[in-house]
């Protein structure tokens, strides 16, 4: 059946758990019907016909959109859309574990930026002047327990129980120069192995970044690693459905495109 409400009333809806109650709903809906045609597009569309969506959870579409736009250094929206990813249900600690994780995709500044942003989110949230919420710490790994960690990734990332790990190890050692230690001990090793997130979430956060990014031939790669994590072809699709309201058309589309080619090659659809 059909949604019998008006947009609008399906945006204050999305925007009520954005917020965090009724009232921070109805604040956002003030807000975007005193800015024109441009907030009636925002409370309308971004919020009455992406948001609104229930195939992906607010949870998951939360980290979307933190990731979106953390890679794009938005941290005006960003500071609204950490609240909406806790008022969804991620915890501290997860949202933190987005930004690690990002830091291999889109650079460590944006990062320890967006950090920032999150810090002051939480001390809002806490009644503290500043935030006294400890963080996850680091693992601290010998090299040999880094690479260790890098093939078990890489065993779930490429979808192969049985992986020839000597042979795939020195492929990529090989094919990519002085970068293949770092992208082994580090991309795969420190970050993809921590507990702090699921690898199925963690390749949601990768997929986002990369498709707010425009960023091609990694997000083909990281398509078929979502689905080996456990995404599912309608939620890959629901990032590209959200990308439509934080980053634009072209990258959504060329996100969609991408992810029907892999779909097709691997026999999968929505």
């Amino acid at each position: 059946m059909s949604d019998p409400r008006t947009r609008a009333e399906r945006g204050l809806d999305a925007l009520t758990t954005i917020g965090g109650s009724p009232e921070a709903g109805q604040t956002m809906v003030d807000f975007f019907e005193s800015r024109g045609a441009l907030g009636s597009i925002a409370l309308r569309t971004a919020a009455g016909e992406v948001w609104i969506r229930d195939e992906i959870s607010r949870r998951d579409r939360s980290v979307i959109v933190i990731s979106a736009l953390t890679a794009m250094n938005r941290p005006l929206e960003l500071r609204q859309h950490l609240h909406g990813g806790l008022n969804h249900g991620l915890s501290y600690d997860e949202a933190d574990e987005i930004l690690v994780q990002l830091t291999a995709y889109i650079g460590m500044p944006f990062c320890l930026g967006a950090q920032t942003v999150l810090d002051e989110v939480i001390a809002e949230r806490e009644g503290t002047k500043s935030r006294e919420v400890p963080r996850s710490p680091a693992s601290l790994m010998d090299e040999g327990e880094r690479r260790a960690a890098a093939l078990d990734v890489l065993t779930t990332l490429l979808g192969d129980p049985n992986l020839d790990k000597a042979a795939t190890e020195q492929s990529i050692l090989e094919s990519q120069g002085p970068l293949g230690p770092i992208v082994m001990d580090y991309a795969f090793g420190d970050v993809w192995s921590r507990p702090q997130l699921s690898r199925r979430d963690r390749s949601l956060v990768v997929v986002s970044a990369l498709t707010a990014l425009n960023l091609k031939h990694e997000l083909e790669i990281h398509i078929g690693a979502g689905l080996n994590h456990g995404l599912t072809p309608t939620e890959i699709e629901e990032v590209m459905m959200t990308m439509v309201a934080y980053g634009g058309f072209p990258k959504a589309i060329d996100g969609m495109i991408l992810a029907r080619k892999v779909f097709g090659e691997r026999g999968v659809s929505a």
